[in-house]
């Protein structure tokens, strides 16, 4: 026997099956059409060109006249279908009716527009796209609708109880609706991007109110995505200005930011899920949802990135949006998206700041920026590769503009940041390359920039104190030939190269060095204090540097405790080269402090070299050696010794 569509109903309806039911369903549905068209052309698989002549030869207003008529028919006629239902299921027979007469109604309605695109207006006014995007109709017996998620709450809560897990792939995809949801979808892109359409501001809020009811939904979403990019390329001047009276990226960026957070609790939830139960089939379910989360953020990355390439002004305005900015920076969580989202917020560096409000707006994004070091160090595992990134991404962000950039992360608080990143849980076997390029992004920071020396002498300490306590910690005292080469670099402000013109313009990476140094191997004792000695013999400005610095008092306390032979010898090179240069009386006291020690006296060596660096420290001239010319900072010198001579003739 057929089976019936309708269990407990009373009239005629009771007596037919679903074939008879389908059958009527269309033929009401027709019916309803004829008033607007021929009943013979609404056929449901009819040609559309053919009915777009057919339509042509109907009146204008009296296709008019119909369209507002049957729109607020069917308003009634819905409202009225929803209030046949349960809250528990919709019986078959309206199920049957309302799909055959949302599926008419959409097909006709778009032909209507194909012959006689001037009634869009009338459309609108009648509320078309509250009628369709609409409990009653878009989303009517539709998962959103019908299906509540409670896997965030129940992570959170700590519960993993599958029961609570609603995932009847039944209800989730049902084929009609989803096939209905696209046909609505499609009627509304084909109303937008009308040649006659010259304001599309209505279609796409309807669409991006779609978006945001469909949030739980990410199939329907992606489904609403590929239609917003459709849209901007068909019809792009008309929907840029939609976009931005409706603030579309902002909330589409809100909407991926969903998806995103719905990836993390789906992988969460997966990790514990797993573990406890053999139930294949939900974790396929979730496993599918995910994929569909994941389309979506890409879907709305893709959008957004075709915006910004389309839009003259889009990247300003995302620039001075700083809701986009907190979502970019929150999909830049998800790694699937981490190297597209960091190309888009180098974009945003690249902008010229032009006014006080752009400088306003690119120091939040600096401080946005920031936060992710932190983000990624708060994990119980520090993800090195993450913060490697964003360290290097930070270096091509102020080589566009060196001292703007070095001067806008300063005020952003950059060096807390950075050097907190050597205060995590890393793993000293792996991680010694995020240590590097924590000094090589410092280096870069600092380079030729006093005040930021300024700033980071006052935040780690004279000598650079905590950066030295931080870095020893991690390379339990025994540093390497590595960080020796980048503390150099840190020390001439730039790549170190040992040459006639290798300039130290950082005086506390120098005591920093020298401290690395004295807690070095023996090999790597001698191979830095060999490149000192050169850096101090070519150049009277190193000199003056590193006695400033108060290196020779340093080197003087070495000596005093040093136990290698070979090192002391090297160190008494320094200290008489230092020594010759300029001494103060606090040092030579030292040095005779030195040679009255029972401990140094015990060894003739030692006493004999300290005392050839203090005879030669006594034949040392002096005051000419004040004058050098290396092109740094001293070309007014010259000049104006020049006009001294000339003067003088």
């Amino acid at each position: 026997m057929a089976s019936h569509a309708l269990d407990s109903v009373s009239g005629p309806i009771c007596f037919l099956d679903i074939t008879e039911w389908n059958d009527y369903s269309v033929k009401l549905s027709n019916a309803l059409c004829s008033f607007i068209l021929p009943s013979k052309d609404i056929d449901y698989w009819s040609d559309e060109i053919a009915v777009s002549q057919i339509a042509v030869s109907i009146p204008s207003a009296y296709l008019e006249q119909s369209v507002r008529w049957i729109i607020r028919i069917l308003m009634t006629v819905f409202l009225c279908i929803r209030a046949c239902t349960s809250e528990s299921a919709l019986p078959n027979h309206i199920k049957i009716f309302a799909k055959t007469l949302q599926h008419y109604i959409i097909r006709m309605f778009k032909r209507v527009l194909i012959s006689t695109p001037a009634l869009l207006s009338a459309f609108r006014e009648e509320g078309v796209w509250d009628l369709i995007f609409s409990g009653n109709f878009f989303y009517f017996g539709s998962s959103v609708e019908g299906t509540h998620f409670h896997i965030v709450t129940d992570i959170q809560n700590g519960d993993i109880n599958s029961t609570q897990i609603s995932i009847d792939s039944e209800s989730l995809y049902c084929t009609d609706v989803n096939i209905l949801q696209v046909e609505a979808i499609s009627f509304l892109e084909f109303a937008a991007t009308l040649n006659e359409n010259t304001y599309n501001t209505p279609e796409c809020s309807a669409l991006l109110d779609a978006l945001e009811h469909c949030i739980s939904d990410p199939s329907t979403v992606s489904t609403l995505l590929k239609s917003f990019r459709v849209i901007l390329q068909l019809a792009t001047e008309q929907t840029l200005a939609s976009f931005e009276s409706l603030d579309v990226i902002t909330r589409v960026l809100k909407a991926a930011c969903h998806q995103a957070q719905e990836l993390r609790n789906f992988s969460n939830f997966l990790c514990s899920y797993v573990m406890i139960t053999e139930d294949v089939s939900q974790c396929k379910s979730i496993e599918d949802r995910t994929e569909n989360a994941l389309m979506c953020t890409e879907l709305a990355l893709s959008l957004f990135m075709e915006y910004v390439t389309i839009s003259i002004d889009g990247r300003i305005l995302v620039l001075h949006n700083g809701d986009c900015i907190e979502c970019l920076f929150d999909l830049f969580q998800e790694q699937n998206l981490r190297k597209h989202v960091l190309e888009q917020v180098l974009a945003l560096f690249k902008l010229p700041s032009s006014s006080a409000q752009d400088h306003t707006a690119k120091l939040q994004l600096c401080s946005k920026y920031l936060e992710n070091f932190a983000r990624a160090n708060e994990k119980e595992k520090v993800d090195s590769e993450l913060l490697i990134d964003l360290l290097i991404s930070m270096r091509e962000i102020i080589m566009m503009d060196h001292m703007y950039y070095q001067n806008l992360f300063r005020n952003g608080g950059c060096f807390l940041h950075i050097v907190s990143l050597l205060n995590g849980n890393i793993n000293e076997v792996t991680d010694e390359q995020l240590i590097l390029n924590v000094l090589e992004t410092l280096t870069l920071l600092l380079k030729g920039n006093n005040a930021s020396k300024g700033a980071f002498r006052l935040l780690v300490g004279a000598g650079y104190q905590t950066l030295q306590s931080l870095i020893l910690d991690f390379y339990k005292w025994s540093p390497s030939e590595r960080l020796f080469d980048a503390l150099l670099s840190m020390l001439v402000d730039c790549k170190f190269e040992l040459n006639e013109k290798t300039t130290i313009k950082n005086e506390d990476a120098a005591v920093l060095l020298l401290n690395i140094l004295q807690k070095s191997s023996a090999s790597l004792q001698h191979y830095g204090l060999v490149i000192l000695q050169q850096l101090l013999k070519q150049s009277i400005t190193n000199r003056t540097s590193c006695f400033r610095a108060g290196l020779l008092s340093f080197l003087l306390d070495w000596f005093s405790i040093e136990e290698k032979d070979d090192t002391v010898i090297e160190i008494a090179q320094i200290i008489q080269i230092l020594g010759a240069h300029s001494i103060c009386g606090k040092d030579i006291r030292k040095i005779f402090a030195l040679l009255r020690c029972e401990k140094i006296g015990a060894k003739q060596e030692r006493t004999s070299s300290l005392l050839t660096s203090l005879s030669h420290m006594l034949k040392e001239k002096g005051p000419e050696a004040f004058f050098e010319f290396t092109g740094h900072d001293s070309v007014h010198l010259a000049l104006f010794i020049k006009q001294f001579k000339f003067h003088l003739l």
